[in-house]
């Protein structure tokens, strides 16, 4: 089931993604698009580096208390680091539990000769830090950052090496890719 679950949301990530390097411009603008949204029962917090990059965002869910109050739930943090270049190195996402932030995993972020990957790793509490990385898409980019093909790679076993579970070449990209990444980033 964990495989499936970690495979299906890389997969989502490879729709999302396409023809998209993840920028911090990116990061803030599908943040500017979210916090924006006050329908989806959300409250968004973004701490911002020196450059204007955001380096940490909060999530709240937001739950009506009484007639006119709000209560706002701590849910999600997230943790951004960038290349020199701007392109997104890796985020740790954070889950509110038993009244304080607990590390989850983190997707790390690499482009290197025309090829985008994205790792997964799981936080590991017992050794207080991340396992070998349980899965990882990697996209064959063209000079424009099109994408031309997808390949998946999952870790059965905690030391066994990645093993490849699938791969495609993309035909088609979606004309609008800022309304998947907003969607993929939330």
């Amino acid at each position: 089931m964990k495989k499936l679950f970690v495979c299906s949301m890389m997969c989502l990530m490879a729709m999302a993604s396409e023809a998209q390097v993840i920028t911090s411009a990116t990061v803030n603008k599908v943040y500017e698009e979210v916090s924006a949204d006050a329908s989806n029962g959300f409250v968004y917090n973004a701490e911002y580096d020196d450059n204007g990059c955001i380096i940490a965002q909060d999530v709240y869910r937001n739950v009506p208390c009484g007639k006119s109050d709000l209560n706002l739930i701590p849910t999600l943090r997230y943790h951004y680091a960038y290349h020199a270049d701007g392109t997104l190195a890796s985020r740790t996402k954070f889950e509110w539990r038993g009244g304080k932030w607990q590390c989850y995993g983190k997707l790390d972020y690499t482009l290197s000769d025309g090829r985008y990957t994205v790792e997964y790793s799981r936080w590991n509490r017992k050794k207080s830090d991340f396992d070998l990385p349980c899965g990882q898409m990697t996209y064959t980019l063209l000079a424009n950052d099109e994408v031309t093909s997808v390949t998946c790679y999952y870790r059965h076993h905690k030391n066994s090496p990645l093993e490849l579970a699938w791969t495609t070449t993309v035909e088609h990209q979606p004309a609008d890719i800022d309304y998947y990444l907003s969607h993929l980033l939330r």
